[in-house]
């Protein structure tokens, strides 16, 4: 929303930005102990005690820059890019040519866009077009024009899904149903064809699971980090993690990781090709999803998405470290009352065995003072 926005100026709505705040200490899973992470409000040291407990090494939280040593250089590591971040942090890094972006320039809004993902898709889809597991069923289709949007709903044969090239998590999309959903009248969609100049068009696929692959990009290469299982709601928004394989019904364990790492070496070697540490470094978050095919086959399209950003399924990664072997959990963000936080711990507390996390619930970030959101992570045995 920053990216497209353009402004160094850009504030989100009111809503958002409390639903930032209070998530605001989700970043120290991505952290150490020498690291700082920035929030508005100072996070309770109740919180931060608590987590030393459990044995996770804390990095130190600030509420102003100003609070790092003048000494140091830090290296900043903003969820996302965008004007506004550049705008905010102008003065933070003293070495600002080592980082492709930056300064900000016009061709990084392109980058940071769905056109990212459209790029990967079609080097993929070069390499597996006789795969029988590993299938991208149509490429993500530009359109420019009301035209174009009612002249593929004339045709479509199956629902369709729209999307902006820019949006937030979940947000952005467009389902056109069937051939009466007259869509290129449809305010919402003329709206963003003006603001963004195009929608992009995939097919819609019948969902199993959701999961992404994580990368690390450096000048020197890029590092595979790990796969998440995640859930999203109808809309495409991010619910919750699972902090290990997610027992399926559609698909052996066995075939599902040998599929799922033929697909990491597969991004792997695409993101290469496009030479993307020649143009970002940091995290790079590949959603997929394994999908059933008509004839109900299941297969696995492993680039829906490209985020350029830190993300919920990296987060997952560092928190599963803390998980014990045989325990498996599940980790999502709610708005609850204080009240229920503290009725849900006295009925599930949070147990360790062997130094790792074993069984109840376990907070994420701090609980809200009345109400408010909060990230915390259920966990059961398997033993």
């Amino acid at each position: 929303m920053a990216v497209v926005n353009g402004h160094g100026s850009y504030r989100p709505p009111a809503r958002l930005r409390q639903f930032e705040n209070e998530l605001a200490a989700i970043p120290l899973w991505l952290g150490g102990k020498d690291d700082y992470v920035l929030v508005e409000e100072t996070v309770p040291e109740e919180f931060t005690n608590q987590l030393r407990n459990w044995g996770v090494s804390a990095p130190q939280f600030i509420t102003s820059i100003q609070e790092i040593s003048s000494s140091l250089s830090p290296e900043l590591h903003p969820w996302g890019w965008s004007p506004a971040i550049h705008q905010q942090f102008k003065n933070i890094s003293k070495d600002r040519a080592a980082h492709p972006l930056l300064p900000w320039q016009a061709a990084h809004k392109q980058l940071l866009s769905r056109y990212t993902g459209l790029e990967l898709a079609t080097i993929v889809s070069e390499w597996i077009h006789n795969d029988a597991y590993i299938c991208i069923p149509q490429l993500p289709e530009v359109l420019t024009s009301p035209e174009t949007i009612a002249s593929l709903e004339a045709g479509m044969l199956a629902p369709i899904l729209l999307k902006t090239p820019w949006s937030a998590s979940g947000r952005g999309l467009f389902k056109i149903r069937d051939r009466q959903e007259n869509a290129a009248a449809n305010t919402w969609v003329l709206g963003k064809l003006k603001q963004q100049g195009a929608l992009l068009a995939e097919p819609w696929l019948d969902k199993l699971q959701d999961l992404s692959f994580h990368f690390w990009v450096e000048e020197e290469g890029i590092e595979f980090l790990g796969t998440t299982y995640f859930n999203t709601d109808k809309d495409g928004q991010f619910l919750g993690c699972y902090t290990a394989l997610p027992s399926a019904d559609f698909l052996e364990s066995v075939a599902l990781r040998a599929l799922v790492e033929r697909s990491a070496v597969l991004l792997k070697k695409a993101l290469e090709r496009m030479h993307l540490n020649l143009r970002y470094r940091g995290p790079v978050g590949v959603d997929a999803l394994l999908f059933k095919t008509p004839e109900g086959l299941v297969k696995l399209h492993p680039c829906i998405e490209v985020n350029l950003r830190y993300t919920m399924g990296l987060v997952n990664l560092f928190v599963a470290k803390y998980v014990h072997p045989e325990s498996k959990g599940y980790w999502n963000i709610q708005r609850i009352t204080s009240e229920e936080w503290q009725q849900w711990q006295a009925k599930n507390p949070p147990r360790l065995k062997d130094g790792f996390w074993s069984t109840g619930i376990f907070m994420m970030t701090p609980p809200p003072i009345k109400a408010g959101s909060m990230a915390f992570l259920n966990l059961t045995s398997l033993a």
